[in-house]
C-alpha cells in the first residue's frame, strides 16, 4: 500500500507542477493579450486622425481629376482642328502629286521657259545698272 500512497503522491505533485506552469503561461498570454489591446487602442485613435486627413485627400484629388478632366475637353477641339488640318495638307499634297503627274515634261518646260527668261533678262538689266552706278566710271 505504501507504493500505492508514493504513486498518489507522485501523481499530485505532478498535477501542481503542470498547474503552476499552466498558470504562468497563462499569465504571459494575458499580459501579452493586454498588451495588444493597449496598441490596438492606439492605432484605432491613429487611424481617426488618418481616416480624416485620406477624406481630405481624396476630395482634393476628385476636384484636381476633374479639373484635368475640363482642360483636356478644352483641348480636344484643338487637337481636331489640327487632324482637320493635317487632313487638308494630306488632300492638297495628294492634288498636287496628281497634278504634277498630268502635267508633261515639255508642258512644263513651256510653262518655266518665260520665267527663265525674264530672269535671264533682270540679270543683264540689274549688271548693266551696276555698272552704271559704279564709281569712277564716267558717262
Amino acid at each position: 500500500m505504501e507504493f500505492v500512497y508514493i504513486g498518489v503522491l507522485l501523481c499530485a505533485l505532478g498535477f501542481g507542477i503542470i498547474a503552476i506552469f499552466t498558470a504562468k503561461v497563462l499569465k504571459r498570454t494575458s499580459r501579452t493579450l493586454e498588451t495588444l489591446g493597449n496598441t490596438l487602442g492606439e492605432v484605432e485613435t491613429k487611424l481617426q486622425y488618418i481616416t480624416s486627413e485620406i477624406e481630405v485627400t481624396v476630395k482634393e484629388t476628385d476636384k484636381t481629376v476633374d479639373d484635368v478632366e475640363d482642360k483636356l475637353k478644352a483641348v480636344d477641339s484643338i487637337f481636331d482642328t489640327l487632324e482637320n488640318v493635317g487632313n487638308s495638307v494630306n488632300s492638297l499634297n495628294k492634288v498636287l502629286h496628281h497634278q504634277s503627274k498630268k502635267l508633261s515634261n515639255d508642258r512644263a518646260l513651256q510653262i518655266v521657259e518665260p520665267i527663265a527668261r525674264s530672269v535671264q533678262w533682270g540679270e543683264v538689266v540689274f549688271r548693266l545698272y551696276a555698272k552704271w552706278k559704279k564709281p569712277g566710271i564716267k558717262n
